[in-house]
């Protein structure tokens, strides 16, 4: 069973969105806060089920394409991972402020998600690579309960997505 809910807070009566500065290149309208939440059972098919209805939600809240195809793999990754190594229902969070989307997937384990290096033979171990590729950060908080990744929406691009690579971050 899943369970989904959305929020879209209002903006503050009067906001006019800063539409009366005149001169100020780097002002622009932040965009209203989107939350998305989603709790799953821990089954497989929940991973497929997630990563479409991240498709939807972010298509609704107007993402371009290519922050919400990143978001989209990473959601898969996060999900996956929890169904696999954690425990209890999966709950899936999106939230999306201003220039970044904020992914967060919870669970009841208390072991924290790590990277870990893929045998080439492996099926595994390559999942967390690319949430780092594709995120501006990434980490585990709440004691290891959840794991979570930020995308870039506006001006950040993630080292995967850069045209040229940094000399500090070969491996992306």
């Amino acid at each position: 069973m899943t369970t989904h809910r959305t929020a879209t807070p209002p903006r503050p009566e009067g906001d006019d969105c800063g539409a009366h500065l005149v001169g100020a290149a780097t002002a622009r309208c932040p965009l209203a806060s989107h939350v998305f939440e989603m709790v799953m059972e821990p089954v497989d098919v929940h991973v497929a089920q997630a990563r479409r209805t991240t498709a939807i939600v972010l298509k609704q809240w107007s993402l371009p394409d290519a922050p919400a195809e990143d978001a989209r793999l990473v959601v898969s990754e996060l999900v996956s991972n929890a169904i696999i190594h954690g425990s209890g229902d999966v709950r899936l969070q999106l939230r999306h402020d201003d220039h970044e989307l904020r992914i967060r997937v919870t669970d009841d384990s208390t072991a924290p998600a790590r990277r870990r290096r893929a045998s080439a033979a492996g099926l595994g171990g390559r999942g967390l690579h690319l949430v780092d590729c594709l995120s501006l950060r990434w980490g585990v908080a709440d004691g290891g309960r959840t794991t979570y990744a930020v995308i870039p929406t506006l001006r950040e691009v993630p080292p995967c997505r850069r045209t040229t690579q940094s000399s500090t971050d070969p491996t992306c």
